[in-house]
């Protein structure tokens, strides 16, 4: 009560604050006011307290007044302290934390809870029991088909503009999506779930069920015939899975040689073969119809044992030096093996810049005669399809077997779209382009496919939201690139969501430079947050130009990264470029980045280089 009778004479002196984060306990720092005059809190609790001793001060009826005035003001004091702390956290997200801070100092992932939302105009999509004769606007009346499937047909497909699209849960929607069309920014085009509409993930999907599996296989290159099954398809897959009963899902591996699994979870490549180099550790190099090309030597695992079409035309995995380490596909293109030894192309083309050391590791694949063992699969390709060999875990029969084979490699695709949101949605088992030494589109202008991505834009795009989606069993989530020199990328928000499994990484958002760029214009990315994702296991097969990060950003103007758990990523788990690449006759002023509150735990596993996170 005495305090609070000196803070009414303080009043009554004239005495108040012009700093509202003043608080009890914290007043003697405070500024204040008297008679129009700036003065300490200090002097005006000096004159309170001298007037309190003075023999003519009484406390009146007018003291107490003024006193529940001042209990009043402080109310009014406190109320506009807490709504000015809650604009600061509603304004900037870097005030808050993103991740939750234990008591020990460790970082545990806190996501933010998926909210059903839905604009003013609502499409519903069941891609089991939908018809796309349908209206589309009920629950009970859905299509079949999204309208930027090329499969749509009818009401489906005449479907325009601004909607909400919910696609039931519990349903794999088997289709591709080409996105270029854009919402508003007061009514962006919304794809989403509904939580009361069916159980289970909303699953977009790359890989089809395939099934009337026959016994035995035709091919004369293939070791033991009798244990392999096989089916004839009209598309080329990269990739295949087996889904058992409980949803656990098994990755049967592209035949290779030699049959290695991740035996050390320390030392992922410990079953792969290693690079001898008998005579000269590395420089080793051979002419091919004219062009220098990397030799490395193994007589250990290669050599005339085996004939020679065991070794040409496979797809080589190695690792290389002196730095970054990743390892890369290559096709054979000369085996020696009297010496032990293989030619092949360096990474980026051309003649060999990185080398091939002694102690470096690499595997073979993509032979039917590497199909010797369960678990594997090799694809005889016949012009757009062919025929599927496999041989599942422990030899099982395939058609007792839930079998997903990949066929789709776009799934959420644009070369320009603005105002769209995708959320709470599973993305899974995706196909891949089929030439998988085939540099970026930008080098060898072959196909944009080469370095695909779940939900991918390679053009304009503004207001481009991902949250509260799985990706799992994919070659990469998220592949946001201004492709164009007048390209914009902007308002980039990558929240809340899960990447597991990933073959070449979880999320890249790029603007448009490429390696060895110096004249503008280039396309812009510019506002990107990226925060509260988790990703886990990223990275074993990368792109031919990439290294298996899990999150790269390419200079973006102002990015927050924050917030994000990595676990088991074969390279960076953050890989963030600022300003311009070098070298770039560009000014990129008033670059800003913020990096946060993330965890990155075992990443480099693949690599011999650059760091868990880094800038």
């Amino acid at each position: 009560m005495a305090e609070a009778c000196e803070d009414a004479l303080m009043l009554d002196l004239d005495c108040r604050p012009v700093n509202p984060e003043g608080e009890k306990g914290q007043m003697a720092g405070a500024i204040g006011i008297r008679g129009g005059a700036l003065v300490s809190w200090d002097a005006c609790r000096a004159r309170a307290q001298y007037m309190r001793s003075n023999r003519e001060f009484r406390m009146s009826v007018s003291a107490l007044n003024k006193m529940g005035r001042c209990i009043a003001m402080l109310a009014l004091l406190v109320a506009a302290h807490s709504v000015v702390k809650a604009q600061n956290v509603a304004r900037w997200s870097w005030q808050e934390p993103q991740a939750k801070v234990l008591p020990t100092g460790d970082l545990e992932w806190a996501p933010k809870a998926f909210e059903f939302k839905a604009g003013e105009s609502v499409r519903y999509i069941d891609f089991e029991s939908g018809n796309d004769a349908n209206d589309g606007l009920s629950k009970q009346t859905p299509w079949k088909h999204h309208p930027w499937d090329p499969d749509a047909t009818d009401k489906a497909k005449a479907c325009k503009g601004v909607h909400t699209y919910v696609f039931k849960q519990g349903v794999v929607y088997r289709g591709e999506m080409n996105a270029n069309e854009s919402g508003t920014a007061d009514g962006p085009i919304l794809l989403t779930r509904d939580p009361s509409w069916g159980e289970g993930p909303a699953v977009i999907c790359g890989s089809e069920a395939v099934t009337g599996w026959k016994k035995g296989a035709d091919n004369p290159f293939i070791p033991e015939p009798q244990k392999v099954w096989y089916v004839d398809l009209h598309w080329a897959p990269r990739n295949v899975w087996m889904v058992g009963r409980d949803g656990a899902v098994t990755r049967i591996a592209l035949a290779r040689t030699p049959n290695w699994t991740i035996a050390d979870l320390d030392d992922i490549q410990s079953e792969w073969w290693t690079w001898k180099n008998p005579d000269k550790p590395f420089d080793n190099y051979a002419t091919i119809n004219g062009e220098r090309r990397h030799l490395a030597f193994d007589k250990e695992d290669i050599n005339e044992s085996k004939p020679q079409d065991y070794y040409e035309g496979a797809i080589v995995w190695t690792t290389k030096g002196w730095v970054m380490g990743s390892p890369f596909p290559a096709r054979v293109l000369a085996v020696d093996r009297k010496n032990g030894s293989l030619v092949f192309p360096c990474q980026w083309g051309g003649a060999p810049s990185y080398k091939i050391i002694r102690g470096c590791r690499f595997y073979l694949e993509d032979k039917p005669q590497y199909l010797d063992s369960p678990g594997e699969f090799w694809f005889d390709k016949k012009g757009d399809g062919g025929r599927l060999y496999i041989r599942l875990p422990g030899d099982q029969d395939a058609n007792t077997a839930r079998i997903e084979v990949a066929k789709r490699i776009r799934m959420i695709d644009s070369s320009g779209m603005s105002h769209v949101h995708i959320s709470g949605l599973t993305f899974r088992f995706t196909n891949i382009y089929w030439n998988l030494t085939a540099a970026p589109y930008w080098v060898s202008h072959e196909s944009i496919d080469a370095e695909p991505g779940c939900v991918r834009l390679l053009g304009n795009g503004t207001d481009i939201q991902v949250t509260h989606c799985t990706f799992e069993h994919v070659h990469k989530g998220v592949r946001l690139k201004a492709m164009g020199p007048q390209d914009v990328i902007d308002q980039v928000v990558v929240d809340d969501n899960v990447f597991s499994e990933a073959d070449s990484g979880g999320v890249e958002l790029a603007d448009g430079t490429t390696y060895g760029d110096v004249a503008a214009p280039t396309g812009r990315l510019y506002e990107v947050r990226v925060r509260r994702n988790k990703f886990d296991h990223i990275g074993i097969r990368p792109d031919l130009f990439g290294q298996g990060g899990a999150l790269v950003v390419k200079y973006a103007q102002t990015a927050e990264v924050a917030g994000n758990m990595f676990d088991r990523v074969c390279a960076q788990g953050i890989d963030v470029y600022g300003a311009k690449p070098s070298g770039a006759a560009t000014d990129r002023p008033f670059t800003r980045i913020l990096i946060h509150h993330n965890k990155a735990v075992d990443t480099l596993l693949n690599v011999d280089d650059f760091g868990g996170i880094e800038t």
